[in-house]
C-alpha cells in the first residue's frame, strides 16, 4: 500500500499564500524603481555629455545650440554634430565610442538588476514568511487552544478555591497544581498580592488616622469635662479650657485636611494646573511669606539665573511650606534657615532648605515620608506635628516626576533639595498633562 501523504496544515498554506502576495507586490515596486532609476540615470548622462563636450569643444553651453545625432548605417558609429544659432558648425565629433561605453555599462547595470529581480522571486518568499514566522506560531498556538479538549471538572475546582479564599488567608495564595491553569493561577496570585498590600496600608492608614484623631478628641473631651465641673466659675480653669480646646481643634482640622488631601491624592481626584512656571518667583513669595509669619528665625534667600519648572505653582508653594515649616520646628530661635534656587548637577531645575536644626539620623531619613511617621526625638514633643506633612510633600513632588534629595546630620542640621526634570526630559515622559509640550 502506498503511504497517503501528509497534507500541509490550512494555516501553513495560508502563510505561503499571503507570503508570495507580500513577494510578488515587492518585485513589482522594485521592477518600477528600477525602470524610474535607469531612465534618470539616462537623462543625468546625457546632460552630462552635452554640457561637458559644448563646454570642452565650444568653450561655453547655450540652449540655442542646434544638437544632432546622424548615422549612414551603423547606429554605433553615429556622429554629434553642434551649430549655433545661425547654423554655422561649432563642432562635429564621432559619438560612437560613447555609445559603445554607455551600451556596455548599461548593459552591465540592467543585469544585475534581472539578476536581483530573479533572486528576490526564487529567495523573497521564504526571507517574507521567515519574518511572519511569529505571527504563524501565534495562529497555529491559537489553533492548538481552540481545539484543545474542555475539562469543566479543572475550571470548577478553580472557581472553588477563589470562592473559598480567605482575606487572612490571601498571603498563601491559589495552588491548584495544574500545568493547564499555571498561567491563570499565576496571574490571580500576583493581583491577590497587589491586593493584599493595597489592603494592608489602607487598614494601617485607617488605624494611624483613627489613633490621631483620637489624642485630640479625648483632650477635647477631657477639657469639657473640665469646664463642666470646676470651670463654670474659676477663671483660670476656664481659659486654660478654651485655649486648650482651640488649639486641638485647630490640630484636628489640619489632620483632617491633610487626610483628605492624601484621600484625593490616592483615588486621582486631586486635580493640578500645569504650566510653565519661574521657580525664583515661587520661592520668593514663600520666603517672604516666612519673614512675616516667622520672627523666631532668621531667613536667607539665594537665587540664580532664570530657572523654568513645569509645574503647579500652588502646589510647588506647598510643598516648600512644608519643608520651610518643617525647618522652622526643628532650628532654635535665631538660627539661620536657607531657602536656594538653582540648577543641579546635571542642569535640571531645583530649590533647597537647609536648617541647623537638630538633624536626622540614617533611619528617620529612610522613614521620611512614611505617613504618621515621627522621628524618636520628636515623637512626644509639640513639635512632632501630625506626621503628614512630608508624605503630601512627596505626593506633590512625585506628581511634578521629581525627586527629593537629602542630607541630614544629627545635631548639625538638614538640608532637604528638591529636583525637577528638565522641560525636555518632562516632554518625552508626558505623564502628566497633554499639553506639557509647551513647556
Amino acid at each position: 500500500m502506498k503511504e497517503k501523504t501528509k497534507k500541509k496544515p490550512f494555516d501553513t498554506v495560508r502563510v505561503t499564500s499571503i507570503a508570495r502576495k507580500i513577494n510578488l507586490n515587492h518585485m513589482g515596486r522594485m521592477f518600477l524603481g528600477y525602470i524610474a532609476m535607469d531612465l534618470f540615470l539616462f537623462i543625468l548622462l546625457a546632460a552630462v555629455f552635452v554640457v561637458g563636450m559644448d563646454l570642452q569643444m565650444a568653450g561655453n553651453f547655450s540652449f540655442s545650440y542646434t544638437r544632432e545625432f546622424s548615422y549612414k548605417v551603423d547606429f554605433w558609429k553615429a556622429v554629434y554634430t553642434v551649430s549655433d544659432s545661425s547654423g554655422q558648425l561649432l563642432y562635429q565629433i564621432p559619438a560612437g565610442v560613447w555609445l559603445s561605453l554607455l551600451r556596455i555599462a548599461g548593459g552591465i547595470y540592467i543585469a544585475v538588476q534581472i539578476f536581483d529581480l530573479v533572486m528576490m522571486a526564487f529567495s523573497g518568499t521564504t526571507q517574507v514568511r521567515r519574518e511572519l514566522r511569529p505571527l504563524n506560531q501565534i495562529a497555529a498556538r491559537a489553533q492548538q487552544l481552540s481545539e484543545m479538549a474542555f475539562d469543566e471538572t479543572k475550571y470548577h475546582s478553580l472557581e472553588d478555591a477563589i470562592t473559598n479564599l480567605k482575606v487572612d488567608a490571601m498571603e498563601q495564595g491559589i495552588h491548584m497544581h495544574d500545568k493547564d491553569l499555571q498561567g491563570i493561577e499565576t496571574a490571580l496570585n500576583g493581583l491577590l498580592e497587589r491586593i493584599r498590600v493595597s489592603y494592608r496600608q489602607q487598614t494601617q492608614f485607617v488605624s494611624d488616622a483613627s489613633h490621631e484623631l483620637r489624642t485630640p478628641i479625648a483632650v477635647i473631651q477631657g477639657y469639657v469635662n473640665m469646664l463642666d465641673r470646676w470651670g463654670k466659675k474659676d477663671t483660670a480653669i476656664l481659659e486654660e479650657s478654651i485655649e486648650a480646646i482651640k488649639n486641638e481643634s485647630n490640630h484636628m482640622q489640619k489632620l483632617v485636611e491633610q487626610l483628605l488631601f492624601l484621600a484625593r491624592g490616592d483615588s486621582n481626584r486631586q486635580n493640578l494646573d500645569m504650566k510653565n512656571q519661574e521657580l525664583n518667583s515661587i520661592l520668593r513669595e514663600v520666603y517672604e511669606e516666612s519673614l512675616m509669619i516667622d520672627e523666631k528665625h532668621r531667613y536667607r534667600f539665594e537665587e540664580s539665573a532664570t530657572v523654568e519648572v513645569y509645574g503647579d505653582s500652588d502646589m510647588l508653594k506647598q510643598s516648600a511650606r512644608i519643608l520651610i515649616d518643617n525647618a522652622a520646628k526643628y532650628t532654635k530661635q535665631g538660627e539661620e534657615i536657607l531657602i536656594r534656587v538653582g540648577a543641579w548637577k546635571d542642569g535640571s531645575p531645583f530649590y533647597g532648605i537647609q536648617d541647623n536644626g537638630i538633624g536626622m539620623s540614617q533611619e528617620d531619613v529612610t522613614h521620611a515620608f512614611d505617613r504618621f511617621y515621627r522621628a524618636d526625638s520628636v515623637r512626644n514633643s509639640k513639635t512632632g506635628g501630625t506626621g503628614l506633612g512630608l508624605s503630601i510633600a512627596k505626593w506633590i513632588v512625585d506628581k511634578h516626576q521629581g525627586y527629593y534629595d537629602i542630607v541630614s546630620r544629627e545635631g548639625l542640621g538638614t538640608r532637604f533639595s528638591v529636583v525637577f526634570p528638565r522641560c525636555d526630559i518632562f516632554n518625552s515622559a508626558n505623564v502628566l498633562e497633554k499639553d506639557a509640550k509647551d513647556c
